[in-house]
């Protein structure tokens, strides 16, 4: 007789598998962002990208209506963003192979056995039946066979 899974306790065991890799990559890597900084003609001009923004938030309190105002700022707020993004820089941690190999099972290993429960398809009634049937036939089976037993005996 094949012994069924439990799904909790694989969705569990997965979660657990994929937070603690998480957490181990995540503790490995140091994150430092500003602001991008553009060089245009040998100078630096990483506080221009403030401009559009601030013109559009001038113009939208001049007038709130325009769109041209409200165009001016959304571009405004993409490039400050945009600047800040590129400004970001991921720095590894000096981990060895065998560290990042097991970082790496944690989080793949845990995030499949998480999503095998999620995307299970979920059985259908015959089958559910069936498995329930089998069930009782092995309880009466094994009441039987301890009903034997204790006549044996006496």
């Amino acid at each position: 007789m094949k012994k069924e899974r439990n799904d909790l306790v694989v969705f569990l065991v997965g979660i657990i598998m994929l937070a603690a890799g998480l957490y181990w990559f995540t503790s490995s890597v140091t994150v430092n962002a500003g602001f991008y900084s553009f060089r245009l003609l040998g100078t630096n001009t990483g506080g221009l990208v403030i401009i559009p923004f601030l013109v559009g938030v001038c113009w939208i309190f001049a007038n709130p209506k325009s769109i041209g105002a409200k165009l001016v700022l959304v571009i405004g707020l993409v490039i400050v963003l945009s600047s800040v993004v590129a400004g970001t820089r991921f720095i590894f941690r000096n981990r060895n192979l065998y560290e990042y190999i097991v970082m790496l099972v944690f989080i793949c290993g845990g995030a499949s056995l998480a999503l095998k429960v999620l995307l299970a398809k979920p059985k259908d009634q015959d089958t559910i039946n069936r498995d329930l049937e089998a069930k009782v036939a092995d309880y009466d089976r094994i009441k039987n066979e301890l009903d034997d037993l204790k006549r044996n005996i006496k």
